[in-house]
């Protein structure tokens, strides 16, 4: 009885019939397969409840213009983030006027409510076509002839512009640089166009649909060479999303085209139930912000994630010979970060100086700083994960079948996790007996006041105490880390796809100064180098311009890094009349540790997240990953601390 009540007072409501029916299917069925059943066994008992929904469908898309909805409903646009959230703030304050005769303005009516939406797409084919074939079963045959002309035509005209569009966008210049095809009409988009050219100027001839989707398989086999190619050529964000745009654009041509190869040969109800099964696939809401900004933090994370891939190898230890190379390694990043520190005190103790004076002027320390740690191959601890993330997510990517390789992901996490312990020990050792030595020989031996008592204590305190607020600033830190590493990918991106390396070496002055053996010397030092520096020096200058936030909002906004608190605390304890008391030094050493792990864990975490998506992993994986390593570490905790010491490599976990 609960569809009596609709069919029967159906002229008694405002709302539409068809979103009643919507809404009776949610709310008074266990699912809508049992809906559709019911009103399935409803029609073929009832003519005049057959006749009410002909009416009402034919009322709503008897002559409805669907080309625009085929075309463009739920396919990436090429316009920017931020255009494209103005043009969403213009249409919240004066809505655009949407044409009734237009699919689209119907479907965001009739899927209004999401609900509406996911209800349908649950229903199957079959059960589509059954329906249809009962609601039209005492029509005849000759009666759709009138409506098949006009969705042939239209059909169509979606293929001939989505075909266009295709081409024209395969075509553009940035496009063509990895096309491997010397002539362009032998490139499989060309030859793609002058197949669907044949059908729209001979629609009553038949084609051959397996040459079709063979020809639009050669099409995607081409776009997925050049991202390839993205390895070595680079690629933009320009180019990306073109290419994200055409990979959905061929999908959809060819789901277009099998509706019209249905329509031809097993005619209108058929034809119905495929396009009621498969397009609303194609529905997106209008704007569609969050798929948008989804879409373009994919993009993102694609550019950036290979490259830190592969310079996360390194940061990975797997041999003993690795693992002692990275505590040294470690031990001299913290010797250089000692400096640093001293150079910071300096600069804040510089009397009546600005706010802004002084976060330049610390970035600048930072930035040197850091660099400087980075060329001489140095580490700091804390700066891999944001590498190593990529290359972990990388090891997750299944060799065969559909289970992610959880396996290697344990392997690699375990080693990078010991990586991390031996690199926070090298730079925490280092820092703090260095700064020590330097406070040491400033103040005693030379008699300089390197800091007043206050910020000794200051220094001395929040690690003593471990005021929560650190590990705050720790996460701050980590956030930073995890930002610069996106910078450095990149950059490193960026400079493949513009050929700065062949740029610099064909400089002109550089031409008139240099022989050609030092001028690629130069350029090979750019390729190498770049995308660190400028991943560093991006890192110094969040890390000191960091505190501004803080005076400015007054909301508590700062950093601190492992190595830098391990220094910190050395040069508190000096200005303190060297207080040497073991209880809060341990405490002070398990606090700065802490600080690590909050740097490590959010700058790990973040990467990771976007290294997951970027290789279309689901983040709920993530979950299964945790409770495997777990297992992983009580079966076997120690090579989540050492090395294996007999052999050069060896699986582990």
């Amino acid at each position: 009885m609960a569809l009596d009540s609709i069919f029967e007072q159906n002229k008694k409501y405002e709302k539409s019939f068809i979103i009643r029916l919507l809404e009776k299917a949610r709310k008074d069925y266990p699912d809508s397969i049992s809906f559709i059943d019911d009103l399935i066994s409803k029609l073929q008992t009832n003519s005049t409840y057959r006749l009410i929904l002909r009416e009402e469908l034919e009322n709503t898309f008897g002559k409805i213009n669907f080309v625009s909805y085929l075309v463009d409903s739920g396919i990436h646009v090429e316009d920017n983030l931020f255009s494209l959230f103005r043009k969403k703030i213009m249409d919240s304050v004066l809505p655009d006027i949407e044409d009734n005769n237009e699919l689209t303005s119907v479907v965001n009516e009739l899927f209004y409510n999401s609900k509406n939406l996911a209800s349908l797409r649950i229903i199957p084919r079959d059960r589509w076509k059954k329906f249809f074939e009962v609601l039209y079963q005492d029509i005849p045959e000759d009666q759709f002839k009138k409506n098949t002309a006009n969705i042939q035509n239209q059909l169509l005209q979606a293929i001939s512009i989505l075909t266009v569009r295709i081409t024209g966008g395969f075509s553009d210049k940035e496009m063509m640089r990895y096309s491997s095809e010397v002539n362009y009409l032998d490139n499989s988009f060309s030859k793609l166009s002058m197949q669907i050219s044949n059908i729209i100027e001979s629609p009553q001839a038949g084609f051959d649909m397996l040459e079709i989707k063979e020809s639009i398989s050669k099409c995607k086999h081409t776009l997925n060479d050049i991202l390839t190619q993205k390895d070595y050529k680079g690629i933009s964000l320009k180019v990306a999303a073109k290419l994200n745009r055409l990979q959905q654009q061929l999908a959809r041509l060819q789901t277009i085209l099998n509706s019209y190869n249905d329509l031809k040969i097993h005619g209108v109800i058929s034809f119905y139930s495929l396009a009621t099964k498969k397009w609303t696939e194609f529905y997106a809401p209008k704007n569609f912000m969050t798929n948008q900004l989804s879409s373009t933090v994919y993009l993102i994370t694609f550019l950036v994630t290979y490259h830190n891939g592969k310079t996360g190898e390194k940061y990975i230890t797997q041999t003993a010979k690795e693992y002692n190379k990275m505590f040294w390694t470690a031990c001299g990043g913290g010797f250089i970060v000692s400096f640093l520190c001293f150079i910071k005190t300096g600069i804040g103790n510089i009397p009546d100086t600005s706010p802004l004076f002084k976060a330049f002027f610390y970035s600048i320390n930072y930035a040197v700083g850091f660099c400087a740690i980075y060329l001489t191959h140095m580490t700091l601890a804390t700066k891999q994960p944001s590498m190593t993330a990529a290359r972990l997510a990388q090891s997750l990517v299944p060799k065969s079948g559909s289970d992610l390789n959880i396996k290697d992901f344990t392997t690699l996490f375990a080693q990078l996790v010991r990586s991390q312990m031996i690199a926070f020990l090298g730079n925490v050792v280092a820092g703090f007996v260095v700064s020590f030595g330097i406070f040491y020989l400033l103040n005693t031996v030379l008699g300089f006041e390197v800091l007043k008592y206050s910020k000794a204590y200051h220094f001395w305190e929040e690690v003593v105490t471990m005021d929560w607020h650190i590990f705050y600033f720790g996460g701050i830190a980590g956030t930073f880390l995890f930002l610069s590493g996106l910078i450095s990918g990149m950059t490193i991106n960026s400079q493949r796809f513009n050929n700065i390396p062949e740029r610099v070496y064909n400089h002109p002055i550089l031409k008139k100064t240099f022989s050609v053996r030092k001028r690629r010397r130069i350029s090979n030092w750019v390729e190498k180098n770049m995308g660190g520096i400028v991943g560093n020096v991006a890192f110094g200058f969040m890390m000191g311009c960091a505190f501004l936030l803080g005076d400015f909002t007054g909301f508590p906004f700062d950093i601190r890094h492992i190595t830098f608190a391990a220094g910190n605390f050395a040069m508190g304890i000096g200005g303190m009349g060297y207080h040497f008391d073991v209880g809060p030094i341990i405490i002070g050493f398990i606090a700065i540790f802490m600080i690590g792990w909050c740097n490590f864990l959010v700058s790990f975490t973040l990467s990771l997240l976007m290294a997951m998506r970027s290789n279309n992993i689901p983040f709920y994986k993530i979950f299964t990953m945790i409770s495997h390593t777990i297992k992983a570490f009580f079966r076997n905790p120690l090579p989540f601390f050492i090395p294996p010491l007999w052999t050069k490599r060896k699986e582990e976990v």
